[in-house]
């Protein structure tokens, strides 16, 4: 087997043969079995013609495997196009590989379950016609959530990832070495991956991967685990696990979607840990934290450093010096990139709160996050989005027959000075993205309440 020099040759030398890397359910992994697969696998894709700056589309079951082969392609100097699974519902279907991709790599495609943790699973190589050599820099390659839109492929250098372990180390509270890190938040998605993988192999620390995607899988996971690693979801559920259940937790860390304050809550009554949450984006990695809590729900933190932001208009803009966007021939001016999140900064300590997102321009005073907290306070809804501003659009899911009237007065009562929506749109549920992000999307949310006709009526004007 052969012992390539490559950027993250260090991450996975760092640590003794005999440490856990690894766990999932009763099975681990040492680094030295991850160090002896991942260059064994390099030496099987060399062979297939891979070698540097070759473009790979990456997809298939969460497994070692998965992990493993990500490092042999980048320690052949590939470049790396990190495909999400496909919903469940549609498990068994191939993700839309860009054309310009010169291979792709199916994890498991004959389990038909990318969802579900396998230890180990086939790798199934095929060459793309039509795919050409990278002409960038970039080693990965991932794709926004497309939560105001349609996804972007976003390109990560070697040293913005590097850059990104270096504030991450600088941030107090992560976690460090010796301790078992469950992360709930698939491999794909960026704050997984570099927060979560990278992170614990740049510190000695061991990941847990859920072996589902079920509630007690996600629980199973976290029981034993030091540091807690997923987004609202996944807290949901660890909220409703027993007193007890997460004996060793020191750190919970949400991130990927706004964080219902309803949920800390009930977590930190049952567990004793106060759920912190880290902010970022695909194109920036991450923006600010505050890991252990101290700000609240709403606050995500202060930056961290080495990252430049500021508030134009009520949206937080960070600066990008070069596109992150790979496909995108669009000129690159300023540096400049807009979050779309309405923001405030505290002025005394520099902690971020979001207030939601933005879609165009309007009134950025409007605490839009703080409405959906009313709104999913009331018994018979089960989810809301609201968009903004003019005119405020509260998207509504519920199986019950709401009043209109009831709705406006009940917005009004636990609002105070927030602006009431303008417009109730009522359906059975609300569109998320294959990641299990809400859509706010005027355009899919307005096409998500016309098909099927009769899925959604709008019950206040």
């Amino acid at each position: 087997m052969t012992q390539r020099p490559w950027w993250g040759a260090d991450l996975l030398g760092r640590h003794a043969d005999d440490t856990v890397w690894a766990r999932a359910a009763d099975r681990e992994v040492t680094f030295g079995r991850l160090r002896r697969e991942t260059a064994w696998l390099a030496d099987v894709l060399e062979q297939y013609g891979i070698r540097a700056h070759s473009t790979v589309a990456l997809y298939g079951t969460t497994s070692f495997t998965q992990l493993w082969t990500l490092f042999a392609l980048w320690s052949l100097g590939a470049q790396v196009v990190l495909m999400e699974p496909p919903p469940v519902r549609r498990s068994r279907e191939v993700p839309p590989v860009p054309q310009r991709v010169q291979f792709s790599v199916s994890l498991g495609e004959g389990l038909g379950r990318p969802h579900d943790f396998v230890d180990e699973c086939e790798v199934l190589v095929r060459r793309r016609a039509g795919g050409g050599p990278s002409l960038s820099e970039h080693c990965l390659v991932q794709f926004s959530s497309g939560t105001t839109g349609r996804p972007k492929a976003v390109g990560r250098s070697p040293r913005s990832l590097l850059a990104e372990l270096d504030r991450l180390a600088a941030v107090e509270g992560v976690a460090r070495h010796g301790e078992r890190v469950a992360v709930l938040e698939p491999l794909t998605r960026s704050f997984g991956l570099i927060g979560g993988v990278l992170h614990v192999l740049a510190v000695g620390a061991s990941v847990v991967l859920p072996v589902a995607r079920t509630a007690a899988a996600t629980v199973r996971a976290a029981a034993d685990a030091h540091v807690v690693l997923g987004n609202p979801h996944h807290f949901d559920r660890l909220a409703r696990a027993e007193p007890g259940e997460l004996p060793r937790l020191r750190l919970a860390v949400s991130s990927g979607d706004a964080l219902p304050p309803e949920i800390p809550a009930v977590f930190r009554a049952r567990h004793g840990v106060r759920v912190g949450q880290a902010y970022g984006t695909t194109e920036t990695g991450i923006v600010a934290a505050d890991l252990t809590g101290r700000f609240g729900p709403a606050g995500v933190g202060v930056t961290v450093p080495g990252v430049r932001t500021r508030v134009v208009g009520g949206v937080l803009e960070v600066h990008v010096p070069e596109s992150p966007y790979l496909y995108d021939d669009t000129p690159w001016t300023g540096g400049w990139m807009s979050t779309r999140d309405l923001v405030t900064r505290d002025p005394r300590t520099g902690a971020l709160r979001l207030r939601g997102r933005v879609q165009g321009v309007g009134d950025a005073s409007v605490d839009l996050l703080r409405i959906e907290s009313v709104l999913r306070a009331h018994r018979h809804i089960t989810d809301a989005v609201v968009l903004g501003v003019g005119p405020i659009e509260a998207h509504v899911a519920s199986s019950a027959e709401l009043d209109g009237d009831e709705l406006r007065s009940w917005c009004r009562r636990f609002l105070g000075g927030t602006p009431a929506p303008d417009r109730y749109h009522l359906l059975r549920e609300l569109p998320r993205t294959a990641g299990g992000k809400a859509v706010r999307d005027r355009g899919v949310l307005r096409r998500h309440r016309t098909h099927p006709p009769g899925a959604c009526r709008c019950i206040s004007w």
